[in-house]
């Protein structure tokens, strides 16, 4: 039985080891590039998949964080993204594929995107600690 315990708890190990979060490295925060689209930049910009599923918005983001930082953070490029220390380590770095809303505030990503997003945010808290920088236009 200390064996199968063993085996099992070793299985497990290499699981979350070879999951998501890990196969790239620990996720630290997301980037969405939206510099090929209309979008216009806003305090609160809601994040949603293809079927107009919300992935992120400020009902994602713990209150604390919300008044400490705001919903996102915005950036000019892929660099100035990346060294934004709200992101910064190792971020997961998306292409909006549209913009949506009132005045195009809204951002859509692919549904693998979005997938992968939620499948992130399960274990790991840069959603809530409003980890996101969007590139602009």
């Amino acid at each position: 039985m200390k064996k199968l315990m063993a085996t099992l708890s070793l299985l497990g190990l290499i699981l979350i080891l070879s999951g998501p979060a890990f196969s790239q490295g620990v996720i630290t925060g997301l980037i969405i590039d939206a510099q090929d689209s209309l979008f216009t930049p806003s305090a609160a910009p809601k994040i949603m998949d293809e079927d107009g599923r919300e992935i992120y918005g400020s009902a994602y983001v713990d209150k604390e964080w919300l008044e400490k930082q705001g919903i996102v953070g915005y950036a000019k490029s892929l660099a100035e993204a990346r060294a934004n220390s709200r992101v910064s380590g190792n971020p997961l770095v998306v292409k909006a594929v549209r913009v949506a809303g009132a005045n195009n505030r809204d951002l859509i990503l692919s549904n693998e995107d979005a997938r992968k997003i939620r499948e992130l945010s399960k274990n790991l808290n840069f959603l809530d600690q409003a980890k996101v920088v969007i590139i602009v236009p």
